[in-house]
């Protein structure tokens, strides 16, 4: 064989991998779209656009709010495996001041939580493990009491990583998948399967902010809001 056709070889070998991987690489993004089409119908006005490595942020209204969920992918876990996160945001007005954040098991390396830049340490709302780490500005503490109970029912579930209260809106942050440990091991790559989220997991995730935000308004705002989704049911 000359040196020309082995070298021929070799660039339609490379040639074939190149697509073989692209092929991959689009199934996969494809895949990774598809996570929260389920959830899509509880939207009005919905749009989805692609967020980080592919991963579908979702954005659009619920009962009159603006309200963005998306997913995020977290290789930095020590010693586990990797995480995706759902990131759920309710763009709702709360009262100034209403500021604070709890967040689970803290390790440091969480990029993705805003606790750890509120200033001033507070103490866990009764219902909560010592683990949980809860920060706010100098006026939280009291919102916190007023809804320590609506946050302890939400982060009861354990895959609840934070709940963060700001007066622009609320959000949480739900272990939505863990990677393959296969995958992982192997070949260091985050699989997270093809498991769609699931819309009635998505809605009591969005009752326990909306029920978050009832024990901050006053009175006057309250009689106002809509009923939540899942008191109506």
């Amino acid at each position: 064989m000359t040196t020309f056709a082995f070298l021929i070889i070799i660039a339609a070998g490379l040639a074939g991998l190149f697509w073989l991987v692209n092929r991959e690489r689009s199934a996969l993004w494809r895949r990774r779209k598809a996570l929260l089409a389920d959830c899509r119908p509880l939207f009005e006005r919905a749009e989805q656009v692609d967020g980080v490595a592919g991963f579908p942020r979702l954005a659009g209204e619920i009962a009159g709010r603006r309200v963005v969920v998306e997913l995020l992918p977290d290789t930095m876990t020590l010693r586990r495996l990797p995480q995706l996160w759902l990131s759920l945001t309710v763009m709702t007005p709360l009262p100034d001041g209403a500021a604070f954040g709890a967040l689970a098991r803290p390790s440091g390396s969480e990029f993705y939580a805003r606790t750890p830049d509120l200033p001033v340490r507070l103490e866990p709302p009764i219902g909560l493990p010592e683990d949980v780490m809860v920060r706010g500005r100098r006026r939280g503490a009291a919102f916190l009491a007023q809804a320590e109970r609506a946050v302890a029912d939400l982060m009861a579930d354990a895959r609840v990583k934070e709940v963060l209260v700001m007066p622009a809106g609320l959000r949480v942050i739900f272990q939505a998948a863990e990677g393959n440990r296969g995958q992982h091991l192997l070949l260091r790559q985050c699989d997270f399967g093809d498991e769609r989220f699931d819309p009635a997991l998505f809605m009591r995730l969005y009752d326990g902010l909306e029920e978050i935000a009832r024990t901050l308004l006053p009175a006057a705002m309250l009689a106002q809001l809509p009923e939540t989704r899942g008191q109506r049911a």
